[in-house]
């Protein structure tokens, strides 16, 4: 009986030893590290966070080229179309003006983009509205 619990307490003691360094190693010795990576390779929920911070950008340096290209880097079929889907569908789940939809009208509008949603965002309503070319 006495050899079955020194089997049992090696075994255990093995286990965590093998478990804290395998765990040390890969976390703090040799972590993965991406670099360089494709955006198109983000999951749904990353690259509309993506999007939003490409139009956050956009706002701050007014690089219409590189926005239009970062766009383009996430791979998705039609990208002005799903631009447009994302501030629409910002707009309607009320997500933050400020932070997210004010900055995704702005990026959608100066593409040549437009839906019926965007014209409240559009108009110069308050601070930092966009003048919009609506009828």
């Amino acid at each position: 009986m006495a050899n079955w619990k020194r089997v049992l307490l090696w075994l255990g003691l093995g286990l965590i030893v093998g478990v804290s360094a395998g765990l040390y190693l890969g976390w703090v010795a040799w972590p993965t590290e991406f670099t360089n990576t494709d955006p198109s390779i983000l999951r749904p929920d990353y690259k509309r966070d993506y999007l939003v911070m490409t139009a956050q950008a956009y706002v701050l340096d007014g690089d219409l080229t590189a926005a239009r290209r970062r766009l383009y880097s996430l791979g998705e079929p039609e990208p002005d179309r799903w631009l447009l889907q994302v501030t629409v569908d910002a707009i309607l789940s009320g997500r933050d003006e400020a932070s997210e939809i004010r900055p995704l009208v702005q990026l959608a509008h100066d593409l040549g983009l437009s839906s019926p949603a965007m014209v409240p965002y559009l108009t110069g309503s308050g601070t930092g509205g966009i003048e919009a070319d609506v009828p």
